[in-house]
């Protein structure tokens, strides 16, 4: 008796929309992966296939070859790229089973909108190749500080002045624009080396300082756009020069000259670059060197703010630090004695046995390095990765249990751990510092901070519901109880929930949460910290124990 095998054909099927009015987006190009849960946290590692077009109605039938959970990619001329209810970070996977090997969708796409403007000098005249730079603003985090905008898309003015950044989601951004003078010295030497040259004419020694919108160098009083669905912007830009400022740098003995280096003749050169609020790391910035005959260098172009100094040197390792040079000054950093106004922080991780991130060869989700994120001036992250980071720091050893040094503003830093996935923060220990939860402050000067860690991080998975039916697109929150505490060491983790109300969170730190599911969640004002204490005492307490794995249901709340 021949059996017969049952095959069975797996497909997504639906509409795609706008955004605005829900009429049909026809010719639309959607792409299915697969996601596929590794050993590498709570990353998603898709397994590419075919993408499929929609048909003039914007209806769409997909055959996809297996069951699982699928994130659906949709794209058309006009409209944002985007996955199936995507919300930020966040969207819903398409889930298919044995049981259940087809679905109809919705896909609701949202309009493009665009940032047009003109860039002018003081003299009203087009300023060409300016560097526009676009940073999105996040949404508040539930019960969490304000976050830290990220580096987004960038632009550059054409021969009439004029930039336009297209395809963009519905957000709240910020806009910068970074420029130099046509006619300053520092743009004409491009960041050249001039020996023994008379000075500067002050009238050509000026800098446009970075400016964000609407005229302002300070990006806490910068203005915030606002972008809807389909909405185009215009915003313009008047730079107003001020005088540059220098930096003096006098090398570390032994360094400067002809002489030999390691038996080899060579020179130490400096090589200066910009940090500024937003950025992934130092920028090249376009500044005219002199040296004098005694060695010294002479650094104009400046504007004020955060540089990151490097002292090259041939056959030796290069030399780093920072400095913040103030408006209406000429600042003389001596690279042979630590700067007065820069932290330096020496940094010892306690209670790790693996390998830094350098000795796993900064291979995906090997070794562990500290990054120290600033919430108050938003430069940057400073990572323990030193040399081989974007921002200055200091090696002491490659060995992993040896202390590194770090040098960086003063101020206050979230400390936050990247690499070994299953480590988690449990305290700080500071000296000449102070620590609070996972905050530390640090002055100019020299500070020690020992970071606590252990192993064991645990995985959350669940089914949402809502009136006895599994609920789509739901925010799920995993809350520690001591959020509001201001030494709590844990911190709110979130997700969405698929077309089936399943929800993982992976690599949880281990203690204490209360676990809600919110239909509709990301239209809440979280800004207000009231509102999360509402919707928590309907929420389901629980404690994580290390390197568990839990499966806990939840019953989803409505707005």
């Amino acid at each position: 008796m021949k059996h017969s095998t049952v095959v069975t054909h797996y497909a997504i099927t639906g509409i795609v929309v706008s955004s605005i009015d829900e009429s049909p987006v026809p010719h639309c190009r959607l792409t299915p992966k697969l996601e596929v849960h590794g050993s590498f946290g709570n990353r998603r590692f898709p397994a590419s296939t075919d993408s499929f077009a929609a048909d003039d109605h914007g209806r769409f039938s997909i055959p996809v070859p297996s069951a699982g959970a699928w994130n659906l990619m949709a794209s058309a001329r006009g409209y944002v790229t985007q996955s199936y209810e995507e919300h930020g970070a966040f969207s819903s996977s398409v889930v298919l089973t044995a049981d259940s090997p087809t679905i109809d969708i919705r896909f609701t796409l949202s309009p493009e909108a665009s940032i047009k403007g003109l860039v002018l000098d003081e003299a009203g005249e087009a300023v060409r190749d300016a560097q526009i730079s676009l940073s999105l603003v996040p949404p508040p985090i539930p019960g969490g500080p304000p976050a830290n905008g990220s580096a987004g898309a960038n632009a550059k003015t054409d021969d009439r002045g004029m930039y336009e950044l297209a395809n963009l989601s519905p957000g709240s951004y910020r806009l910068m624009v970074r420029a130099h003078p046509w006619y300053a010295e520092a743009t004409q030497q491009s960041g050249s080396s001039v020996d023994d040259e008379p000075p500067l004419d002050p009238s050509f020694d000026v800098a446009y300082p970075p400016t964000w919108l609407p005229g302002s160098s300070d990006v806490s009083t910068s203005e915030t756009i606002v972008l809807h669905a389909g909405d185009t912007r215009q915003a313009d830009f008047h730079l107003v020069p001020i005088p540059s400022i220098h930096l003096k740098i006098i090398p570390p003995t032994g360094t400067v000259g002809s002489g030999a280096v390691n038996g080899r003749q060579g020179q130490a050169f400096p090589m200066v670059e910009e940090i500024t609020p937003g950025s992934n790391g130092p920028r090249a910035i376009s500044v005219t060197t002199r040296r004098d005959p005694q060695g010294e260098f002479d650094v104009s172009g400046l504007t004020p703010g955060l540089y990151q100094v490097r002292l090259l040197m041939p056959g030796e390792e290069a030399r780093s630090t920072m400095v913040d040079v103030k408006a209406n000054s000429v600042r003389t950093l001596d690279l042979s004695a630590p700067a007065s106004d820069i932290a330096r922080i020496t940094m010892h991780i306690d209670g790790f046995t693996g390998g830094t991130a350098e000795e796993s060869g900064n291979r995906r989700g090997g070794g562990l390095r500290v990054n120290l994120i600033d919430t108050d001036t938003q430069h940057g992250t400073f990572s323990s990765m030193g040399n081989e980071g974007r921002f200055a720091g200091r090696r002491v050893s490659k060995e992993p249990t040896t202390d590194r040094t770090l040098e960086v503003p003063p101020g206050r830093y979230e400390v936050v751990l990247q690499g070994g996935p299953n480590v988690y923060l449990v305290g700080l220990s500071v000296k000449g510092a102070d620590a609070s939860g996972r905050y530390v402050t640090v002055p100019a000067g020299e500070t020690t901070l020992t970071v606590h860690v252990a192993n064991g991080r645990t995985n959350l998975s669940g089914i949402a519901t809502l009136e006895g039916e599994p609920v789509m697109g739901a925010m799920v929150l995993l809350v520690p109880i001591t959020i509001e505490e201001p030494d709590s060491i844990g911190f709110l983790r979130q997700d969405q929930t698929n077309t089936d109300g399943s929800f993982d969170i992976d690599n949880v730190i281990p203690g204490k949460y209360i676990l809600l599911a919110i239909d509709r969640g990301w239209q809440i004002n979280w800004g207000d910290r009231s509102t999360l204490r509402r919707y928590l005492t309907q929420g389901v307490p629980m404690e994580l124990k290390p390197s568990a794995t839990v499966k806990q249901n939840v019953i989803a709340q409505t707005p």
